[in-house]
């Protein structure tokens, strides 16, 4: 009995050790939110969409197979007109864009 009970407690401070490790090695952004915001609000203006119509909603970080990215929602001022726009901003500066008027274009 003493001997599964101490099999126990490894299994757990393995398992505990585990997830400090694992968190301890999320990378952290190589590009600053600021920088983010920034080059999607440039991307945005490139195109056919007023900047002005949108406020940005919220901002997460992500990973994907692609890498590591600043995911940002862009909701409308006037939300019976437009759909939300969403911006993937890469750690290399890089922005794709979609909802909104760009959920028709492939």
């Amino acid at each position: 009995m003493k001997g599964k009970k101490y099999l126990s407690v490894c299994i757990c401070m393995a398992a505990m050790a585990l997830a400090l490790v694992s968190s301890a090695y999320a990378q952290m952004p190589t590009l600053p939110l600021k920088k983010s915001i920034e080059l999607a609000e440039t991307a945005l203006s490139k195109t056919s969409v007023d900047p002005m119509k949108y406020y940005l909603y919220s901002v997460t970080l992500s990973n994907s197979s692609a890498g590591q990215f600043w995911y940002l929602t862009f909701r409308p001022v006037n939300p019976s007109e437009y759909n939300q726009i969403f911006a993937k901003v890469y750690m290399d500066g890089s922005v794709g864009l979609s909802g909104g008027p760009f959920s028709n274009q492939r």
